[in-house]
């Protein structure tokens, strides 16, 4: 597949990942992916969190992580402070829609990005001490939100083993924008599937990350399947390691 193909099909799945909801006890929220992309002299966004008639009452607090991953895929997330948010506390009322601000301290023009950046906004609830003697379970919110203009994925699969001889896919992305698999299959050089996923992860700009399979025997010619966000399907050669 050529890398112009992957651009296309990714802002497709990109758009679709934007305007979706997720919803979890009662309490809605939207979009559940974030963009700021300095269009217009952009610089900041919103979050909406809408809760149900039955929703009781319910404190939140907005926290902002920088997210970036180590050499082996694992999320690093850590206090940051370039993008301000407002409120970063509320209560919820039953039925209503809570709006939540937020935006950088410059244009992303004047932050000089040499790649898309990323952050994770994290909305948790939390325990109302009037109510201490009940149970009552609230979930959190963990939303993606991205930096940037015109910065692309560029990936790559490769058939590695990790440090105890299991069979993994070394997945790359040496391009300057991130890529979302939501799930993908292993297929022979016959179009035959070996092995399917659900997995869910995000490769970060010029980050990798490790996608686990099971043991198979060596062979020429696999390929990868992998599903984005807008269940689009794109296929990828699988290198072998040398």
């Amino acid at each position: 597949m050529s890398h112009l193909s992957l651009i296309r099909q990714y802002f497709i799945s990109s758009i679709a990942g934007l305007m979706t909801a997720t919803a979890y006890a009662n309490v809605a929220i939207y979009p559940v992916k974030m963009q700021i992309n300095g269009d217009n002299r952009q610089r900041t966004t919103t979050i909406n969190l809408q809760s149900s008639a039955d929703e009781t009452p319910q404190n939140y607090e907005v926290r902002v992580y920088k997210w970036t991953q180590d050499i082996n895929g694992n999320d690093v997330l850590t206090d940051d402070n370039q993008l301000i948010i407002s409120p970063a506390s509320f209560v919820l009322e039953p039925n209503s829609k809570q709006v939540i601000r937020m935006g950088f301290k410059q244009p992303i023009s004047a932050m000089n990005l040499q790649k898309e950046e990323a952050w994770r906004i994290k909305i948790l609830p939390l325990p109302d001490a009037a109510k201490s003697n009940g149970i009552k379970y609230a979930y959190g919110f963990n939303i993606p939100l991205f930096a940037g203009k015109n910065f692309k994925a560029d990936l790559s699969f490769q058939l590695t083993k990790d440090t105890n001889n299991q069979p993994i896919i070394h997945a790359k992305n040496l391009g300057t924008g991130h890529f979302q698999i939501t799930g993908f299959t292993l297929q022979d050089a016959k179009g035959n599937s070996i092995f399917t996923s659900n997995e869910m992860r995000y490769i970060l700009a010029q980050q990798q990350i490790k996608l686990s399979i099971p043991a198979l025997k060596p062979q020429k010619g696999l390929q990868l399947i992998v599903r984005t966000a807008n269940d689009q399907q794109l296929k990828f050669d699988i290198a072998e390691q040398k």
